[in-house]
């Protein structure tokens, strides 16, 4: 049976990665040469965010409907420490240079999204393994 394009999970991992590092590097960009991307950083945020929603979801229905542990190859750990070292970066280079840099306005909601997804997948994950 053909499978739909959220229900692949290669694919969506392949989108979700993808659409990932592209948003650290327009983010990037964005934080370097004084908000040029702005314009393109509110739909890559959008599009990030909901294509990492539809990965992590679909893999979590998984997980529960076939009742045996997921195994996953990826380690998302690593990709939340970029994140962060990434927020990180921007928040000490925006305290030296206040009024060279600036944060771009959608980068904590997207962080804080990353986490929060990586958060309710943990926990998911443990609740699945105790039933």
């Amino acid at each position: 049976m053909k499978q739909l394009l959220w229900q692949n999970l290669p694919i969506l991992r392949f989108l979700a990665g993808l659409w990932g590092w592209l948003t650290i590097i327009i983010f990037i960009l964005d934080f370097f040469n004084g908000h040029l991307y702005k314009s393109a950083i509110t739909n890559i945020a959008i599009i990030y965010g909901a294509i990492l929603a539809m990965y992590v979801g679909s893999k979590e229905y998984r997980r529960w409907k076939e009742k045996k542990a997921y195994q996953s190859k990826h380690w998302g750990e690593l990709y939340v420490v970029a994140w962060t070292v990434l927020m990180v970066f921007f928040v000490v280079l925006n305290l030296i240079y206040k009024n060279t840099f600036t944060i771009p306005p959608e980068f904590p909601a997207v962080y804080l999204t990353v986490l929060s997804v990586f958060i309710l997948s943990r926990e998911s994950k443990e609740f699945a393994s105790k039933k």
